[in-house]
Formats: structure tokens, sequence, C-alpha cells
């Protein structure tokens, strides 16, 4: 009797969110000093600095029917929803996909004769993280002649090399190192390969 196959788990797009984490972190960072330094005021003043008083006095002024008070309400509505959906809507994938073979794996329940269990409906979801595809995009530069160092910084559709050279001409140079990168790239199993730039700087 054969195990029943388990359907594939769809992978989930989950970007880091650091704008609005650090944005979200820097208001609640200024809220915590100020209220820690109007409480230090008020126990060594006996009375509340301007920065808590004025705030206070002109919302003790301003009417919910106001101009000002809708205004206000308005922009702080806009910015809470602005927060909510960059945490809620998901982006795009933060690593590139790689083409990917159904992969046999022997010694599971439901294998067939050849010991593997046939390739699970929706195939494979393979990637490769961004930082990985930049350092092996700096270290296939590392084996081009004529490259001294290099660097590389990846994102989700291109790849950006900086190369120094102790060579005065670089146009060849240029050449070598973005269509060696780019077959390295295609090679390794990036689909769809990303842009491949270059910048050489003759070094002193």
């Amino acid at each position: 009797m054969n195990a029943k196959i388990p359907p594939p788990v769809s992978m989930r797009r989950r970007p880091s969110r650091s704008v609005p984490a650090a944005i979200s972190a820097i208001v609640m960072l200024a809220l915590g000093v100020g209220l820690v330094w109007a409480a230090v005021a008020r126990l060594l003043q006996e009375s509340w600095p301007a920065f808590v008083t004025e705030p206070l006095r002109w919302l003790s002024e301003t009417g919910w029917d106001s101009t000002r008070g809708w205004t206000g309400t308005v922009v702080l509505l806009l910015i809470g929803l602005i927060l909510l959906l960059c945490g809620m809507v998901p982006g795009d994938f933060s690593a590139l996909p790689l083409r990917a073979k159904p992969v046999n794996m022997p010694g599971l329940p439901g294998a067939g004769e050849s010991g593997g269990v046939p390739s699970v409906r929706g195939g494979e979801t393979v990637v490769m993280s961004r930082r990985a595809v930049a350092r092996l995009a700096a270290s296939t530069c590392d084996h081009i002649d004529g490259v001294a160092s290099a660097s590389a910084t990846a994102s989700s559709r291109k790849v950006h090399l900086d190369v120094r050279t102790a060579l005065h001409g670089t146009t060849d140079l240029q050449h070598w190192v973005v269509d060696g990168v780019r077959s390295r790239l295609a090679a390794t199993g990036l689909d769809p390969v990303p842009e491949v730039t270059a910048t050489i700087r003759t070094r002193d």
C-alpha cells in the first residue's frame, strides 16, 4: 500500500521589512527618550518641560471639528495605514530562483521499484540568497586574468561588480568579467540569469 504524498508547500514571500521596522523603532525610541527626559525634568524642576506642555496645550485648544484636528487625524491614519500595509502585504522574493530537477528519495514509504518517490506535484523550488550570488560572482572574478580584487552586490534582478586591476586598458577586461560571471551564474542554474554589470577601476 502506497503512502499518500502530501501536497507541495509553496514558498511564502517574507521580505525583511527593514524600512517600516526601522521607522517604527526610531519612533518608539524617540518616544521613550522623551518620556524619560520629561520624567527626570519633572523630578528635578518640579515642572514639566516645554516639549510636553506645549503639545498638550495645542491639543487642548484644538477642537475635533477644526481643520487642524481633521488634518492631524488624517495624517496619523495614513502613516499607520502605510506601516500596516508594509508589514502585511507580501513582497518579492529576496532570493534568486534556481532551476531544479525532481529528486528521488530512496527508503521512504511509497517508493517505487527504483526505490525513490515519484516527483511531487508542483515540483520543487530552489533558491540562492543574494549574498551567495554576490560571493559567487566575486569569487569568479578572482580567477580572471588581470583582476587584482573584486567585490559584488546582488539584487533580485541585477549583479554589479566592482573590480580593481593593475591594467590601464580596461575595455577588454570588462567584457571578460561580465561574460565570465554571466556564464558562471547561468551554469549554476539561476533562472532567469540576473543582469551583470561591472565597474573597472585601475589600481594605483
